[in-house]
């Protein structure tokens, strides 16, 4: 069974395990990747896309047409990316994400755009 299965069904959890606190555990347990905390005052979503842009760590992942095994997804409902995710190679591929109300879910891109999620960005680490 893929190691992302592992995480499904986890709350969410403001600060201990939002979108941003859930990547960055994966990225640390699953790819050795320690990558800063981003700590909102609150969780909209205009605060979330300017935290997103601004942040240092996005000069640490060059953007990708083609997403693989552990890359950064950046979702956005509109035209600003307000959410991430983890990009996981399984069942032809989709996103594992921590999300308000659900927690911890896999879904595909098709499921993603069904669910509103207009633009997707992917990135790798470099």
């Amino acid at each position: 069974m893929h190691w992302a299965f592992d995480y499904i069904g986890l709350p969410w959890l403001p600060r201990t395990n939002d979108c941003w606190a859930f990547f960055r555990r994966v990225q640390l347990e699953r790819f050795d990747r320690a990558i800063p905390a981003i700590d909102p005052d609150n969780y909209r979503s205009m605060t979330c896309a300017r935290l997103f842009a601004g942040h240092a760590e996005r000069t640490h992942w060059q953007p990708v047409e083609k997403p693989e095994e552990g890359n950064a997804v950046l979702l956005a409902h509109a035209r600003h990316p307000s959410h991430v995710g983890v990009w996981v190679d399984v069942d032809g591929g989709g996103v594992l994400h921590c999300i308000n109300g659900a927690g911890v879910v896999f879904q595909s891109v098709k499921a993603l755009k069904a669910g509103g999620w207009g633009h997707l960005e992917y990135y790798r680490h470099v």
